[in-house]
């Protein structure tokens, strides 16, 4: 069944509606009854009107179709209300009662009654311990909070599992000279979640919103937001994400808070991204990124320019777009020659472009300037500081017209809250603090960028598994038999059970190799000494060979433990990083690229993605690594051997949709040398398929 009861419906019904004004019933009637024009029905058996309208003792007692019903009684009640109301016809119904899954114990077995019925009845629920809805573009205000701000339309919607959080973050919005079309809080998600709201408003003829503003603590409909960022992202729409419940400490709040999974939020981040998801820190985040969205505007590349009137006000915002990942490239000798010709002896022609403080007595130069870099080719992004009261209105409309006047998303700074907001009323996107305006350009510029990760035809499928083994842990030597079937390049090897077997194999090699213990039972070798490398020569590898035999009758766990011993070439030194492959329970099989060898646990800076991901994904995990220094720099990665990392990322991808049996898959380290990378080392572990 859709959602349409909660966009459009014809007839509602109002269990616990009362007359006093002050209470949940009260407040639900107050705001319905000023903005929604069909049918209301007021339940309540104490009454024989509420508001003027008749009432009735239950919702089976209205004689009428009914096709919303909002629920403000006591948990207990709640089940027989619903039931009684798909007699009647409801199609959706919105539970605002708390005292469910969110408080444990009985409220778990009454949320499952509640889980139950709505699998028999058909019935959309919304809720339960949620504050509801309103769909200000069709008068409908379906909530028992105080909506804190004057309705206007817009082309924001706003949905969040916290109704304080969302009704918050649209007031925001509002402030700012926002318009918001749709909010809703969702609360414990039994059934209705914020992506799927997200996904119907998306779908709707009249409803679509340009972005969405979403608030989500737990990730048990994770799945569905993936799936309304992909929807929204095709469709040249936003969402834009705050996920609470990012730390331990965070998950535990959002456990208690809304009985919910939270997962990795390393991995719920990449998720997000790989479906056109922007994600933001912080509920002022969220809302200056929306309407940095709703302005309507996407960037063609990163190339920024900032023009000011003020020399602090360039600075910081100059300073920022590194971090945002902007470019703040000079002009052409052309363009400044262009901008000197009409800017002030003292000004700058450079990137900022200081137009100063003298536009106080001469607008002419700021229009001009404006009209320059509006119709320039050299820049992706306007950024403008300052508007101000004491400027007079002919600067605000020399901004209008600018801003118009030009297909590149235009962002002004205006410090001033009314200046802002007025501005913003107008149709000039202006923010309070520099750095976030140049925050908001950057998330701008990442969300085209994210455009080349939506197209999956060159994304692997799964073929035929091949591990045949149920459970446990994999030796080295079979992990990388393993890894080499996906294209996982290894050191030249061979394993070998006798003294006279190591010594050939070392003898064969060309340079120095590597000895190991080779056992299912030693997955961390080097921790008791069961790596001897540099070895050359009989005599050596005799004595190497001896070592770990002794080393391993040490440590094996029985008596019996069988072990071999792994004849490596020693790969030559070269940058040592960290492949992985896990199963997320959300999101499933995930690959992580990482720093590798000993500074894996220190250098605790990572690149994720979740399968399945195209290669040009796989390519941005590389060069995005250690903030790009991994390709940038002199000393990183060749082009050879960063081709041959990304054959590896696609590779292990294969792994983890062919072999369900495998559970992880480590490769550490993976080194890279000037032609490829090698894996040194690996461990693959197996959970029986249950991946």
């Amino acid at each position: 069944m859709t959602l349409t009861a909660f966009l459009n419906p014809r007839s509602i019904a109002v269990v616990g509606a009362s007359q006093k004004a002050d209470s949940v019933g009260g407040r639900i009637m107050g705001q319905l009854t000023t903005s929604f024009d069909g049918p209301i029905y007021p339940i309540n058996p104490n009454y024989d009107t509420v508001r003027g309208l008749p009432a009735f003792p239950t919702v089976g007692a209205v004689g009428q179709p009914v096709d919303l019903v909002l629920a403000a009684a006591s948990s207990k009640l709640i089940p027989s209300i619903l039931r009684e109301s798909t007699q009647s016809g409801a199609q959706g119904a919105v539970v605002y009662s708390s005292g469910f899954a969110e408080v444990g114990g009985a409220g778990e077995a009454l949320q499952a009654e509640l889980d139950r019925l709505v699998a028999e009845t058909g019935l959309r629920l919304l809720g339960p311990n949620c504050l509801g809805f309103a769909n200000f573009r069709r008068g409908l205000t379906a909530t028992f909070t105080r909506v804190p701000f004057d309705v206007r339309d817009g082309n924001i919607a706003v949905l969040a599992q916290s109704g304080s959080m969302g009704i918050g973050t649209a007031s925001l919005l509002r402030a700012d000279g926002a318009g918001v079309g749709f909010w809703a809080a969702t609360g414990n998600e039994l059934d209705v979640s914020t992506g799927e709201l997200a996904m119907e408003l998306l779908a709707s003829e009249e409803d679509v919103p340009d972005v969405i503003a979403m608030v989500v603590e737990g990730v048990n409909n994770a799945a569905t937001v993936m799936k309304a960022g992909r929807q929204a992202a095709r469709a040249g729409k936003q969402v834009v994400l705050l996920k609470l419940g990012r730390t331990e400490r965070g998950r535990q709040a959002a456990i208690s808070h809304t009985a919910a999974l939270a997962g990795s939020y390393a991995t719920f981040a990449a998720a997000c991204e790989q479906n056109g998801i922007v994600m933001v820190d912080t509920i002022r985040e969220l809302v200056d990124v929306t309407r940095g969205f709703a302005a309507g505007r996407r960037p063609r590349g990163n190339r920024v320019v900032v023009i000011s009137s003020s020399g602090g006000n360039g600075a910081l915002m100059a300073d920022a777009t590194e971090q945002a990942g902007l470019a703040l490239p000079p002009p052409s000798a052309q363009l400044r020659a262009g901008l000197a010709e009409v800017l002030p002896s003292f000004g700058s022609t450079g990137n900022p472009v200081d137009i100063t403080g003298n536009l106080v007595n001469d607008l002419r130069p700021v229009a001009a300037v404006l009209e320059e870099v509006g119709s320039s080719d050299e820049f992706d992004i306007v950024a403008y500081g300052t508007v101000a009261r004491t400027l007079p209105e002919t600067h605000r409309e020399i901004l209008l017209r600018a801003a118009r006047g030009t297909d590149k998303p235009f962002l002004a700074l205006a410090h001033q809250p009314d200046v802002l907001t007025r501005m913003a009323e107008r149709g000039l996107t202006c923010f309070a603090d520099a750095a976030s305006l140049i925050g908001v350009a950057g998330k701008l510029v990442r969300a085209q960028e994210a455009g080349a990760f939506l197209d999956l035809t060159d994304a692997p499928s799964a073929g035929a598994a091949t591990v045949t083994a149920t459970t446990g842990t994999l030796s080295e030597s079979e992990s990388k038999a393993l890894l080499v079937r996906y294209g996982v390049p290894v050191p030249t090897e061979t394993v070998v059970d006798a003294e006279d077997a190591a010594v050939r194999a070392v003898e064969e090699l060309p340079g120095p190799a590597v000895l190991k213990i080779d056992a299912a039972w030693l997955p961390h070798k080097s921790d008791v000494g069961g790596v001897i490398v540099g070895v050359r020569g009989r005599e050596a590898a005799s004595a190497a060979f001896a070592r770990l035999g002794q080393v391993a009758r040490e440590h094996r766990p029985t008596p019996d433990a069988p072990y071999r011993i792994l004849v490596a070439e020693q790969v030559p030194p070269g940058i040592e990083l960290m492949l992985g492959l896990t199963r997320d329970p959300v999101h499933g099989a995930v690959v992580t690229l990482a720093a590798g060898g000993v500074a894996a646990e220190i250098v605790a800076e990572s690149q994720v993605s979740v399968v399945p991901f195209n290669r040009s994904r796989a390519r941005a995990m590389v060069d995005r690594l250690w903030g790009g220094r991994l390709v940038s720099h002199h000393r990183g990665l060749t082009a050879a051997a960063r081709d041959s990392l990304v054959d590896v990322l696609m590779g292990v991808q294969r792994l983890a949709l062919a072999e369900p049996a495998v559970a992880e898959a480590d490769v550490n380290p993976l080194i890279a040398t000037p032609d490829r990378v090698v894996a040194v080392d690996g461990l693959v572990v197996l959970d029986g398929g249950q991946g």
